[in-house]
């Protein structure tokens, strides 16, 4: 007997290839209907025999796409409408319902055996993507997730990429940032003054100059880099002087887990967490002798590492031939990371000696995450890139939505909401004018994202930080309620109701 359900899944659904799954779960199991995005889940309707209904329904609850976060699955019985065939419809926004978004994930293997296929289209294509890799909360500009809503609006699909992400086998079926060297990106070299310099290969021309001392400054997926050569010590000593970084280490980037195994002791937890999708900088011990200037950490007897998690760094450390490489946030001392071609060239004019930037805009500047394994489990440092906006759940309910602030240094923000918390990616200290105001235009990027508005605003009861001012001037404006925090009782509290913490 034919059914048809109507389904709505809640999670990490939207900008993690779910649409192309639910597609191709339906031609599988021989059912009809749509799939689409709208804010605050994925709506499906499908229709078939009861027996294929329940399958489709295991599948997507217990075997969804890797990137995917299933929260909540229900569905409700409606009449059959004789669907010719399954399809993916447009998307609707009703500003209704709270969406999830998928952190910035790095390159899939399948996209990296593209990036070094002599024979494939996308050949040293330095920002090819596909559903399951790449940037996510970094261009994303509004929900639900679609290309328009994205910083590849302004990169209309060529009739090859549009050609794949029509075919429903097609590994790039409805990936909205898609693109290849004919229609997508490009890199451009400019030098320390940020005028355009002519290079017909602009990362060839950056990596001899990096080869040959020289200090670089690279636009990545949420921020500029800062780049030298990780064994030269003087190099690396001048890196420090530029930048006023006296004793704080240097991250480091290393082409495979061969490279950093020569260097470092490694776990095999912390091996997983250097090649996973999130590819975070993981603190690991050094070993004695090794290549890496004793400048890049001075006196500790940890290095924080990674490895590439975009096709420019693969490609980068592929053409460095295995010299490690410094990779710093492209800032002074404790400033934000740079994320726009006008602030990075004057921000870092005197640091950098030439930049390796491109024309995909950041919407949202996202810092590296770093991480560490103490007494084999994971304790993040700096829940960033990789991580965040991915939710994090809470012990108890958060009865009405909650927007909490932090407090002065090294601050994120979190909006609460039923039993998850959405964390915010590092924002620096508020003590600098750049990182107050990204965190005042982030905060209301989040609230309009995430569809919640805060009833209540959770502050720290130190009177003078910038973030308690923001609490109180957000409570003038629209009479939010405002709840005071001792922040180191926040600190008990969090060691106390967190599964693991002591």
């Amino acid at each position: 007997m034919v059914e048809r359900r109507a389904i709505s899944v809640v999670g990490i659904v939207q900008g993690v290839g779910f649409r192309p799954f639910v597609h191709g779960l339906a031609s599988r199991f021989h059912l009809l209907g749509f799939v689409r995005n709208q804010t605050g889940n994925v709506r499906i309707e499908v229709e078939g025999e009861g027996g294929s209904l329940d399958r489709f329904l295991n599948e997507i609850t217990h075997h969804p796409p890797p990137l995917a976060q299933i929260d909540r699955v229900s569905w409700s019985p409606v009449s059959p409408r004789g669907d010719a065939q399954f399809r993916i419809n447009a998307s609707e926004s009703d500003g209704d319902g709270q969406v999830l978004i998928s952190p910035d994930v790095a390159t899939c293997a399948a996209c990296l055996d593209e990036l070094l296929d002599p024979a494939n289209r996308r050949y040293r294509y330095q920002f090819l993507i596909c559903t399951h890799c790449g940037p996510r909360l970094t261009i994303i500009t509004g929900s639900p997730y679609d290309r328009p809503r994205t910083t590849m609006a302004g990169f209309p699909m060529c009739s090859e990429c549009r050609e794949e992400y029509e075919n429903p086998v097609d590994r790039r079926f409805h990936a909205q940032p898609t693109c290849c060297r004919d229609c997508g990106p490009a890199l451009r070299l400019l030098n320390a003054e940020g005028t355009e310099v002519a290079a017909d290969d602009p990362l060839v021309t950056f990596v001899e100059a990096i080869r040959a001392g020289r200090i670089g400054a690279m636009k990545g997926v949420g921020g500029y880099h800062l780049i030298c050569d990780a064994t030269r010590e003087p190099v690396v000593t001048e890196l420090r002087q530029r930048k006023h970084r006296d004793e704080k280490p240097f991250a480091l980037m290393l082409r495979n887990m061969a490279d950093v195994r020569a260097i470092c002791e490694v776990s095999s937890l912390e091996g997983q967490l250097l090649d996973s999708p999130r590819a975070p900088i993981v603190l690991l011990r050094r070993r004695a002798g090794c290549s890496i200037a004793d400048s890049v950490a001075p006196g500790n007897p940890l290095l924080g590492v990674m490895l590439p998690y975009t096709p420019l760094h693969h490609l980068m450390l592929g053409d460095m031939q295995g010299t490690p490489l410094v990779m710093t946030s492209g800032n002074r001392a404790d400033e934000p990371i740079a994320y726009e071609e006008a602030d990075a060239t004057g921000r870092l004019h005197g640091i950098a000696d030439l930049f390796l930037t491109h024309d995909r805009p950041i919407h949202l500047r996202c810092d590296d995450s770093v991480t560490r394994v103490i007494a084999g489990r994971e304790l993040p440092v700096r829940r960033s890139r990789g991580y965040a906006p991915q939710p994090v759940p809470l012990p108890i309910e958060c009865g009405r939505p909650t927007l909490a602030l932090g407090g002065q240094l090294k601050v994120a923000f979190a909006l609460g909401r039923g039993r998850h918390a959405i964390l915010s990616h590092h924002m620096g200290d508020l003590e600098h004018f750049a990182a107050y105001t990204s965190f005042e235009r982030d905060i209301a990027h989040f609230e309009r994202l995430f569809g919640i508005r805060p009833e209540r605003i959770a502050h720290d009861l130190h009177p003078d930080y910038a973030s308690t001012h923001y609490a109180q001037k957000r409570a003038e404006t629209t009479g939010v309620e405002l709840v005071a925090v001792q922040h180191h009782h926040a600190h008990l509290a969090i060691g106390r109701d967190t599964p693991g913490r002591p």
